[in-house]
């Protein structure tokens, strides 16, 4: 990839709920038909879907409330600047396999016709926008998912419902010291990036009740 690109969430992108997969039209020339792999991430057997993680079929992403990644989004082909390096606080690495050179976001997962209109780049309705494809050299990647101080994960992530007194001080300083060190880039929540993989990442962390992907997170070890 000897050149970054820069393409926006589509404009009419709306997914409500709390769940995206990243997947490849081709579900990696993996021979699953989509009513196979919704089945897989609709249930709850942890081995099926980190199976179908570690084949680099698709990665599941779990969110903390609807429409996430609907505004503010960007997806990076190629490197990160040295600031959105520097800025992101939350961060799912994995890897995928697009041999047809197709990404694809969409909304959900489970629903098996949703899954073969994505693949086959044909909404139900023109104007019911839940998937995105874009155009990749064909091979293997990894996928960063970067969630920036903005973003809604970060601030679930900063204000937690508790009500004990020092934990929100904690968090508040927290706060205080990202909005000084990494603002993030301006208007930007999330950055999906993908770069030509040349290493297999750790595997992700699962959430535990669905065993699809969640953040990590890094945290400024002298905030007290």
């Amino acid at each position: 990839m000897s050149e970054r690109q820069l393409i926006p969430i589509a404009k009419d992108f709306f997914c409500d709920g709390y769940y995206y997969v990243l997947t490849s039209s081709s579900l990696a020339n993996s021979g699953l038909k989509p009513e196979e792999l919704a089945t897989i991430l609709g249930e709850s057997e942890p081995s099926h879907i980190e199976d179908v993680l570690r084949r680099g079929i698709c990665i599941p992403l779990f969110f903390d409330g609807d429409c996430a990644l609907d505004n503010h989004t960007i997806f990076v082909l190629g490197d990160l600047t040295e600031a959105e390096e520097r800025d992101w606080i939350g961060r799912i690495s994995w890897k995928l396999s697009i041999p047809c050179g197709k990404l694809i976001l969409q909304c959900g997962g489970g629903d098996e016709e949703d899954l073969a209109h994505a693949i086959s780049g044909r909404p139900p309705e023109p104007n019911y926008q839940f998937f995105q494809v874009i155009d990749v050299l064909p091979g293997e990647y990894q996928v960063n998912v970067y969630a920036y101080l903005s973003s809604m994960t970060v601030q679930v992530f900063l204000h937690p419902f508790i009500e004990a007194e020092d934990r929100m001080q904690r968090y508040e300083a927290m706060e205080a010291w990202y909005k000084t060190h990494r603002p993030g880039p301006p208007d930007i929540g999330y950055i999906i990036q993908l770069t030509p993989l040349e290493q297999e990442p750790p595997f992700p962390d699962l959430v535990p009740e669905i065993g699809w992907c969640g953040f990590e997170f890094r945290e400024p070890d002298h905030v007290a």
